[in-house]
C-alpha cells in the first residue's frame, strides 16, 4: 500500500518518505508551529489541510488519544483496511464532503475515548459514536475555512458507511486531499489497525 515514491511530481507522501521529510523540518506534528506548507517539494492545499489536522488534534484530545499526520496525498485511494467511514456533506463557497475512514480498532478507540465507556464490538453506539466524531472534525473545518475562499455555510447530517465494498467517483476540477493519521496504541499490532484518513473533496462555487 505505501509505496516509496520520491518523484514530486506524484503529489504523494509515503510513510518513509514523510520520515524523511520531517527530519528536514524538525519533525512536523499537530502541536508543533510548523505547517505542512513548510515542508518542501509537498504540492497540496496547506488551507484544508491545516484545517484539517487541527479539527483531527481536537476532536482526539476529546477522545484522549494522541496521533501523529503519517501520509498526505491529492490522489484519491481507500485504505484496505477500512471499516466504518462517516461521511458529511459541506456547501458554501465550496461544496463537496468530508469524510473519515477508519478500522475497527480505531473506531472503538475513538467512540470509547468520547463517550467514556469502553466497548469491544462495532454496536449502535459506535456507529452513532463515529457520526458524531465525523460532525465534529467537518465542524472544526468549516470554523477554520471561515472567511477564505473556501468557506463553509451549512453541513448536513452525517452518514456511517459499514464494509469497505464501495466506489465513490470524483468530478473533474475537485480539490482532493486525503490525510492519514496513526493514533497511538500500544497494544495494537500491525500500523493498519492504527491507521485512519480524513478525506476532503471541495470545488468551489460562485454561491455563498
Amino acid at each position: 500500500m505505501w509505496q516509496h515514491r520520491h518523484k514530486r511530481q506524484n503529489c504523494f507522501l509515503c510513510l518513509c518518505c514523510l520520515y524523511c521529510t520531517l527530519n528536514r523540518v524538525n519533525k512536523l506534528n499537530i502541536m508543533s508551529t510548523n505547517t505542512v506548507s513548510e515542508i518542501k517539494g509537498l504540492v497540496v492545499n496547506s488551507l484544508i489541510v491545516n484545517s484539517t489536522i487541527t479539527s483531527v488534534e481536537n476532536c482526539l484530545q476529546m477522545c484522549n488519544l494522541k496521533m501523529r499526520v503519517v501520509g498526505i496525498t491529492q490522489v484519491p485511494i481507500q485504505y484496505p483496511n477500512t471499516y466504518i467511514t462517516g461521511l458529511i456533506g459541506l456547501s458554501g463557497k465550496c461544496t463537496g464532503f468530508i469524510s473519515i475512514s477508519m478500522p475497527e480498532r480505531v473506531a472503538l478507540a475513538m467512540v470509547s475515548g468520547l463517550s467514556m465507556e469502553s466497548y469491544k464490538t462495532i454496536n449502535t453506539q459506535i456507529i452513532d459514536g463515529v457520526g458524531e466524531i465525523t460532525n465534529i472534525i467537518a465542524g472544526g473545518i468549516k470554523t477554520k475555512l471561515y472567511s477564505t475562499q473556501w468557506t463553509v455555510n451549512n453541513i448536513t447530517i452525517p452518514s456511517v458507511i459499514l464494509g469497505s465494498n464501495y466506489q465513490i467517483s470524483y468530478s473533474k476540477g475537485i480539490e482532493y486531499c486525503s490525510i492519514s493519521f496513526e493514533i497511538d496504541d500500544e497494544e495494537s499490532l500491525t500500523v493498519q489497525d492504527r491507521v485512519f484518513m480524513v478525506t476532503s473533496s471541495l470545488i468551489q462555487t460562485t454561491n455563498g
